[in-house]
């Protein structure tokens, strides 16, 4: 081995307790990363299922309302009234 080769390995050796940290703190912030983001896909997706549904209660609910309807029955009630009910034979 070289010389190089020789301190880079002091060197590592000498720091390896503060390296592994760091490794490990590094490894620990990804596998909360890629937890946040996959936690934000989850609630994104459930989010929009809930939207979805909600909205296609409102529409049938919507349809399914009852449609009120104001009749005037004072022209027919004339007519009926002016109709004769006497029967003659």
């Amino acid at each position: 081995m070289s010389q190089k080769k020789v301190d880079a390995y002091k060197d590592y050796k000498k720091n390896r307790t503060q390296i592994l940290k760091k490794e490990k703190r590094m490894k620990k912030l990804e596998y909360g990363a890629v937890g946040a983001v996959l936690a934000l896909i989850v609630f994104w997706a459930g989010f929009s299922v809930y939207r979805n549904i909600d909205n296609n209660i409102k529409a049938a609910e919507a349809e399914a309302a009852a449609v009120l309807t104001e009749v005037d029955y004072n022209s027919y009630m004339g007519y009926v009234s002016g109709l004769s009910t006497s029967y003659t034979e």
